[in-house]
């Protein structure tokens, strides 16, 4: 007997390979994003517009002073959102009734020939490769004369392509945990970056690119040279397209000696990838020394010497953020859209959460990791989250404020590290269930204790 053809086309799609299930999703939802979503109703969405069109004319960061040069026509809008951003932090989910609003088209294809105008960006120390995406959008639409709104929906989707391409060689390219690079690739939060103009979405799909470059390098038995040039490479351009994803160089440790051809080597490979990640970026903090911070009173040597200072206060004050926040961080790294005031339906987060409890324990696949290399997994998704804290701590928040303005759309490369630092773990062995259970009632205990401490003795 024939089966029927709707079985043929259900054995087709549960055989599909994690790169091709997570390509159609992402397009689909995706470009249908670029379009449903306002223009700059992305956190800072306006600042990245005016990097990537700055970027079209030449201007490959900031000047000293942290400024860019805009054609004159960008002057209502520059107006306009430099306004809202300073007063409320946010932007409304409707621009309609603000001053010198009427539509987006008015907004952004300003007619006339008034002289260029110099602006303060707020997202000045960034380099240039995350805006090259865009600005390969932009420079489309200006070769072919579309407007300014247009050119800001091909700098969109120039960012979503971009990105998607590499999540997708990121899941064809990592030797096991395929679904959880999926999962996190398509967590709202996460297409919510991609579908924008935001550089985060390069800084997202970027590090989970190096992450599952290094893990698949890690499974050869030798490196060939054009291995090394893409690792060199990808270690240049997607750990520095801003700052704070530094320390995802750790992973370079995965690979061993052998697989360079010695230990001398292995140590000259590991001593360019440190040294292309730290060059890149002091070139960037160089060129874009302002001598006038964004930020009210801000200063970076200040905020770095206080670190170095103080290393402990420096710890306290992450530790008393991410015992105060780490439910919200969860919860916007899974999606709060907007400007942080968008939430899903409730059951989103339970099923997103259900998801990724299954993809964790579920999967019966062997993962040969051995406990060194899932220390540094653990370890290096811990240096990202403190590299991302010093650099929000040193350039963005004003000195003096003992808080570090952590946002969970910065995260997804810290989850897939740390994730992927326990899968495969047989958790059902008893020594490490053990183990497990005694850990979680030991940070319950530490939790409880200090929440008594600072009530009766603060």
């Amino acid at each position: 007997m024939t089966p029927p053809p709707w079985r043929h086309v259900l054995l087709a799609l549960t055989n599909l390979q994690w790169e091709l299930v997570f390509l159609g999703i992402a397009l689909a939802w995706g470009v249908a994003q670029v379009f449903i979503v306002p223009p700059f109703q992305v956190p800072d969405e306006g600042d990245h517009w005016f990097r990537a069109w700055a970027l079209t004319d030449g201007q490959l960061t900031a000047d000293r002073q942290g400024m860019i040069t805009l054609p004159g026509e960008f002057s209502r809008e520059v107006d306009l959102y430099a306004r809202l951003v300073s007063d409320v932090r946010i932007l409304p989910v409707s621009l309609e009734g603000q001053a010198g609003f009427s539509n987006y088209e008015d907004l952004l294809d300003g007619q006339g020939s008034s002289p260029p105008i110099r602006v303060v960006s707020r997202v000045a120390s960034y380099g240039p490769v995350g805006y090259l995406p865009q600005a390969a959008g932009i420079g489309l639409g200006r070769l072919v004369g579309a407007t300014p709104l247009a050119c800001f929906y091909l700098a969109r989707l120039g960012n979503l392509l971009a990105s998607i391409a590499l999540l997708f060689f990121a899941i064809r390219l990592a030797p096991f945990g395929k679904q959880l690079f999926v999962l996190l690739a398509l967590m709202p939060m996460t297409m919510f970056e991609l579908a924008s103009v935001s550089c985060d979405a390069l800084t997202i799909s970027g590090a989970m690119f190096f992450t599952a470059l290094v893990l698949w390098a890690s499974r050869h038995s030798m490196m060939r040279r054009v291995d090394v040039a893409v690792v060199l490479a990808a270690s240049a351009l997607l750990l520095n397209v801003k700052p704070g994803y530094e320390a995802l160089v750790l992973l370079i440790l995965l690979l061993r000696p052998a697989q360079l051809g010695g230990r001398m080597r292995y140590l000259a490979f590991v001593a360019a990838n440190v040294l292309v990640v730290v060059g890149v970026f002091l070139t960037v903090l160089l060129l874009t020394s302002t001598e006038g911070r964004v930020q009210t009173g801000g200063s970076i040597q200040t905020q770095l010497l206080f670190i170095l200072e103080q290393p402990l206060g420096f710890l306290g004050i992450i530790w008393s953020n991410l015992r105060d926040n780490l439910l919200d961080w969860t919860l916007q790294s899974i999606g709060i859209l907007g400007w942080f005031t968008v939430a899903l339906p409730p059951a989103t987060y339970l099923v997103v959460l259900l998801g990724g409890f299954g993809s964790f324990v579920g999967m019966r696949e062997e993962v040969d990791l051995d406990p060194g290399q899932r220390a540094l997994l653990a370890a290096a998704g811990l240096g990202v989250f403190l590299s991302i804290a010093i650099a929000l701590f040193a350039f963005l928040q004003p000195t003096g404020i003992q808080h570090v303005s952590i946002q969970g759309r910065y995260l997804a490369p810290v989850w897939l590290l740390l994730l992927l630092s326990g899968y495969g773990i047989k958790f059902a062995q008893r020594q490490l269930g053990r183990l497990f259970m005694v850990s979680v009632l030991l940070f319950v205990m530490v939790q409880n204790l200090q929440t008594l401490i600072s009530v009766y003795h603060p």
